[in-house]
């Protein structure tokens, strides 16, 4: 039995729902916060972990009879007739179960995140930073500074200014004009603020286990990152992990890590690529990481 935790909503979830159809696997599309009637018992002592999910149907699936999962959803909850606090307290105890229980699992596990980037997978780039220069892959310069004259001196060195990246949000803001460079000094009497050297336009690429599909075909130098991109996915246990990359002055670098890839921006060839690889991944015996291998990774690298 594979399991897909998403909703119907997610083409990536429909399509390896289908696919691994058409490959005579039984699967099941399901609520990752095990919603719609689908109960949860996971039973943990001295001897190991055993779990049981009861579906709607009452159809019961242990955990020794799960062949693969495919993480898509972090257990978001509808926040429609929650209280902010209740609901803030239920989101956090069901992401918390919901890490804890995928990781107890000894199959092929696809989108496996560690707690460091599960509760907030959408981090800015300057927190990859350090793990993707171990991988050779440069990224944009950045400045964190509240001295108006620091950040100014920032942007004149820069061709069209500098890019103003909150770190609590994914908006970027382009500051090139005296009254954008106002508004910014505004800002840094209140906090320091993020810039970021300006880039070019964005190819999406997508890591799928070792496989690099790109979403149209790259320059010469932005395929030379490939490899790199390949060693960051084993370094950090990211089996599916979706990277933006664009050329700066020095050359391409990455801008964009995202844990979660969108499959609907990629062509259709490429969107066949990946499902097919994914469920590759998740049919395969040998894709079994574990916090162990996790961590032999990152100190090799």
């Amino acid at each position: 039995m594979y399991l897909v935790l998403g909703n119907n909503f997610d083409l990536c979830c429909r399509r390896v729902s289908e696919e691994l159809g058409q490959r005579r696997c039984a699967v099941r599309l399901i609520d990752s916060t095990f919603a719609d009637d689908v109960r949860v018992t996971w039973l943990l002592d001295n001897h190991g972990s055993t779990s049981r999910l009861i579906l709607g149907s009452g159809e019961q699936i242990s955990n020794d009879e799960i062949e693969g999962v495919l993480v898509r959803s972090l257990g978001w909850i509808d926040p429609r007739g929650w209280q902010t606090e209740d609901l803030s307290y239920m989101q956090t105890e069901t992401q918390a179960a919901l890490l804890g229980w995928i990781w107890s699992l000894s199959c092929p596990v696809v989108g496996r995140m560690h707690a460091s980037i599960w509760y907030r997978p959408q981090v800015p780039i300057t927190y990859w930073q350090p793990q993707l220069a171990r991988c050779g892959l440069p990224v944009p310069e950045a400045l964190v500074t509240n001295v108006e004259q620091e950040a100014r001196k920032f942007g004149d060195r820069m061709v069209v200014g500098a890019v103003y990246g909150p770190f609590s949000t994914s908006d970027r803001y382009l500051i090139a004009t005296d009254e954008d460079w106002t508004g910014l000094a505004a800002l840094q009497r209140r906090a320091p603020v993020c810039l970021l050297e300006p880039h070019g336009s964005t190819h999406c690429v997508c890591i799928v286990g070792t496989s690099v599909v790109w979403d149209s075909q790259p320059t010469p130098a932005q395929a030379s990152l490939s490899a790199g991109l390949t060693r960051f996915a084993e370094c950090t246990g990211l089996n599916f992990v979706e990277f933006a990359v664009a050329d700066i002055s020095s050359g391409p670098c990455v801008v964009l890590v995202n844990p979660l890839p969108n499959v609907e921006r990629y062509t259709a060839d490429a969107q066949e690529q990946i499902i097919s690889t994914l469920v590759d991944l998740l049919t395969s015996e040998t894709n079994q990481d574990s916090p162990a291998s996790y961590f032999e990774a990152f100190q090799r690298s």
